[in-house]
């Protein structure tokens, strides 16, 4: 028997055909066989900065797929790289199942607006891959210079530290000349890398760390002292402000009472020698300790010993009590006196004078009148004979 085909039946199979077909066509549209790819398209970076992508060329095709590669920066003019194993690349070629790697180098601009631009990767029937590029602050074609800290605080005998950051915003190599303002008698001195230096060489784009040593003139009043930094060039130059702020000075003084620096003493006598610990400075001295260096077998003490501390202009009284040796001879002898603090050292420096004890000049004397008597005794008594 003869099977018959009705118009209803052919009616549905030209439509589950068709329906075949256009669903195809639907998977082909939604997964493309030639493909760009790179996991970061969005990236936000600040003036001068370099950005760097790795870009996947997929070809998923059952045929070799070959296509002209190229970056479209527009109007904006960035500086870019294309590259491809190391080298430029204009082409690529891609085997069927296979990938390929593009690198792209995108150097953004020192001279540049904060804001959002947009880029396209080219690459033919592999279609285009969009590049977004957010430049988060306003750029400057300059030199900056920054300080870490700017502000320092210490005596007049501190070593005032601070630490200096030099960019090169520009788009060339440049040497800068380094100076400062400092007031009078003060010493300023740059250095990098332990090294002291009158200028630095920096590249463009590039940043310079330079360590700047202040040392403020002897007995400065205390005060704030404004230092300007400069760093110049033939072409750009920045400027930086530091702060010294000093508190007070230190100074120390160790004398007599009565300025006078000698003394006499009997051997194996005591000497008390009258001495002045003066602050000098504009700073409180503390903890003042004091001690001696006289002649081998010779002994000094102090009352008191110790000074607690000493107000800025005040000065405090001590007593020296020196033991000369009983075997010391008659001269002169050198007592090297000291005071000292944490902050200060004073010396002073006493000529002691030993003179002959009275006791023996005494018992010569004796002697002289002894021997006379016993003269005088001898021609009395022979002298009538």
């Amino acid at each position: 028997m003869k099977k018959l085909t009705t118009p209803l039946s052919g009616a549905l199979a030209a439509a589950l055909l068709l329906g075949a077909l256009l669903g195809g066509a639907s998977l082909a549209a939604a997964a493309p066989l030639l493909k760009l790819f790179t996991p970061y398209t969005y990236l936000s970076v600040s003036p001068g900065e370099k950005l760097n992508y790795s870009i996947d060329v997929i070809n998923d095709s059952d045929e070799i797929r070959t296509a002209d590669v190229s970056f479209d920066t527009g109007s904006l003019g960035w500086t870019f790289e294309l590259t491809a194993g190391g080298n430029r690349v204009r082409q690529i070629s891609v085997k069927p199942g296979e990938s390929q790697m593009l690198s792209l180098s995108l150097t953004v601009p020192l001279e540049v607006n904060k804001g959002d631009y947009s880029f396209k990767l080219n690459a033919g029937e592999f279609g285009s891959l969009p590049i977004k590029v957010n430049v988060a602050e306003q750029g400057s074609y300059k030199s900056e210079l920054s300080v870490d800290q700017p502000n320092r605080e210490g005596h007049a005998d501190s070593k005032f530290t601070y630490s200096l950051t030099l960019d090169n915003r520009t788009a060339s190599k440049q040497q800068y000349a380094l100076t400062s303002e400092a007031p009078a008698g003060w010493d300023v001195r740059f250095s990098v890398s332990g090294s002291n230096v009158t200028s630095v060489d920096v590249e463009p784009g590039s940043s310079k760390s330079i360590s700047l040593d202040v040392t403020p003139a002897q007995n400065a009043p205390a005060d704030t002292y404004p230092i300007v930094v400069h760093a110049a060039s033939g072409s750009t130059s920045a400027q930086a402000q530091v702060e010294a702020a000093i508190t007070g000075s230190y100074g120390l003084e160790l004398t007599s009472a009565d300025e006078r620096l000698s003394a006499d003493i009997t051997a194996g006598k005591t000497r008390n020698l009258e001495l002045v610990v003066k602050n000098t400075g504009s700073a409180e001295i503390t903890d003042v300790s004091l001690s001696g260096q006289l002649p081998a077998n010779w002994e000094v003490t102090f009352e008191p010993k110790t000074i607690r501390s000493v107000a800025a202009g005040q000065s405090v009284p001590v007593t020296a009590t020196v033991k000369a040796s009983d075997k010391a001879l008659a001269g002169d002898y050198v007592a090297n006196l000291t005071a000292s603090s944490p902050e200060k050292t004073a010396s002073a420096m006493f000529r002691v004078t030993v003179e002959t004890s009275m006791l023996w000049g005494w018992i010569g004397v004796l002697i002289v009148l002894v021997v006379a008597a016993g003269i005088y005794g001898l021609f009395r008594k022979y002298g009538r004979r």
